[in-house]
Parts: structure tokens; sequence; C-alpha cells
């Protein structure tokens, strides 16, 4: 793979980000996010134009009482993350999967379409 053929997406400003995964198939265009220890009911995915919004947050699961921490490394907050879509998909046929802590949305692409238009001559006309 040419470093030209990977995107770089910019890294929003708010805290750690979950990472992300872009490609295509012949057929489709997949997204990959890792959310380890996120409860996909706490995850929103909406479509607004050709962007893809992801946000949720990431819940303490931690009931028990009576500790304190010697380290706390993980982070337990909200993340939001907009992906451009580069290629024309079928958003409303979008679907999506959890499987061990991985998002995988699936977008069915739009198959470009050439179509010729005939020209009429005018000037056979009468008027």
């Amino acid at each position: 793979m040419s470093p030209r053929s990977v995107l770089y997406f910019r890294r929003e400003a708010s805290g750690s980000l979950p990472l992300v995964d872009l490609y295509e198939t012949d057929d489709n265009l997949v997204l990959e996010m890792d959310l380890p220890g996120v409860d996909p009911e706490d995850v929103l995915i909406k479509v607004y134009d050709d962007s893809i919004i992801i946000e949720g947050i990431k819940r303490e699961q931690r009931t028990e009482k009576g500790f304190k921490y010697m380290c706390m490394e993980r982070s337990f907050e909200s993340f939001r993350r907009m992906i451009k879509i580069p290629v024309p998909v079928n958003s409303v046929a979008g679907r999506a999967s959890y499987s061990n802590g991985v998002v995988t949305l699936t977008f069915p692409k739009i198959k470009e379409r050439v179509i010729k238009i005939k020209i009429e001559n005018r000037e056979d006309d009468p008027k």
C-alpha cells in the first residue's frame, strides 16, 4: 500500500479518541473503531451529509467502595469523532456491529453510472 493511498484523520482537541481504520472493498466502505470497555448502548452513530459522527461515553464499571487507586491510567469520559466519507455510499443501508471491543460500520458503495444524453437536432424543427 502506498503512503498516498492511506487517509490520515486529524485528531480533534478533546481527550483521547478511539482509533479508527477506514477501508473500502469492491462493494462497501468499512470503518472499524476501537471501543474496548464501552457499552454499545452508550454509543450514538449518525451520518450527516458526507460525514460519519460517532459519539459516546466510556463509563467506569467499578461499583465497590473503600479503595483508593495506586495507579489510574484508563480514562472514563465522553468521546466524539467526525469522519469524512471519502466515496459515495448508501448511508441509509449502513449497518453497525460490535464484537471484541470493535465497532464495525459497513456502508454499501453507490456504483457510479455514466448516463448518455442525446443531443436533439433543432435545425430540422419547423418554426
